[in-house]
């Protein structure tokens, strides 16, 4: 989310296939744009596979159902005094998405989460993972049945978890969470973990080393410059810094954190490293998107650009 106070018209882009998951995503970008003042647009990319579909007139007949619902749903949208306009685009759903939400120079993307399943998880893949981890814009992944209605409502205080690793993205995602606490009460946790060996390596530490621990030194060191992170980015946020050592993945102890605070949004950085790179070094946010049991939000480093796609 760009600043609010800097760019106040900037609008709000949702994604809907107008399933149920979609309307609840579809119902917090309207609260959010109303919040703001701003304008939604939603968008529903018609991904219907044309070479397989040999009749025209059934074709036709589909696309005209699709853009009706589109027109519905932009309807019911502005019946709750929402701006609000609609865009019927064809293509693939994460290229289209990120398309017009640069044209309306959009301040986010949100989009709705699909379930757990394994064929669930390989839509998701396809759809919320490639829009957020290759958007320049935030992205917003909705899970059903969560707090930010009522958080937008002002009827509740968002318990947001930040994954942090030192990296510019992980300071954008600190300077999004701030912006969001200007729309409402948030109680955040910043989690930086480390595995000990590299951290001692980094410091040049010589002395004992516990597998399952930093050094007193370390963990001291550490502890402190994540909070003067936290103290920089959030300033005016309820913010606890925490640090965890250990041999397990970055996501894992955000998951573990997350179920034992209760957590409502999860928020990452993306590196979005493309080809190879992206599959051999891994990617904390897609591990996040993948598995998290709540909302995410994902979030660019500075001076990301669109990618080329055709490439």
């Amino acid at each position: 989310m760009t600043p609010v106070e800097k760019n106040d018209k900037a609008p709000i882009v949702c994604g809907t296939d107008f399933s149920a998951t979609a309307t609840e995503a579809v119902d917090i970008a309207a609260l959010l744009a109303r919040r703001l003042k701003t304008k939604l647009v939603l968008v529903h990319v018609d991904q219907l596979y044309r070479s397989l579909i040999s009749d025209s007139a059934v074709l036709n007949e589909a696309t005209l159902q699709r853009r009706q619902d589109l027109d519905d749903e932009v309807r019911r949208v502005r019946n709750s005094e929402t701006n609000v306009e609609g865009q019927f685009l064809s293509g693939p759903a994460f290229d289209q998405l990120v398309t017009a939400a640069v044209t309306a120079k959009a301040r986010l993307i949100i989009l709705g989460a699909v379930g757990h399943g394994l064929a669930r998880r390989v839509l998701l893949g396809s759809i919320a993972e490639r829009t957020a981890e290759t958007s320049p814009i935030p992205t917003l992944v909705v899970r059903p049945g969560g707090k930010l209605g009522s958080w937008l409502r002002a009827e509740y205080e968002l318990r947001v978890l930040v994954g942090y690793d030192f990296s510019a993205a992980s300071d954008a995602a600190l300077a999004w969470v701030n912006e969001l606490g200007k729309i409402g009460e948030l109680e955040t946790t910043v989690l930086y973990t480390n595995w000990p060996p590299d951290e001692a390596r980094r410091l040049g530490y010589k002395g004992p080393l516990p597998l399952d621990a930093n050094p007193q030194e370390i963990q001291k060191n550490l502890e402190q410059d994540l909070k003067k992170r936290v103290a920089r980015f959030l300033p005016k946020q309820k913010a606890k810094a925490m640090v965890e050592p250990g041999w397990g993945t970055p996501e894992g102890y955000l998951f573990e954190l997350a179920s034992r605070q209760d957590i409502d949004l999860i928020v990452v950085g993306t590196h979005q490293r493309e080809g190879l790179g992206r599959v051999l070094l891994g990617s904390v946010s897609r591990a996040v998107l993948h598995h998290a049991k709540m909302s995410v939000a994902v979030i660019p480093p500075p001076g990301t650009t669109v990618p080329n796609y055709a490439e």
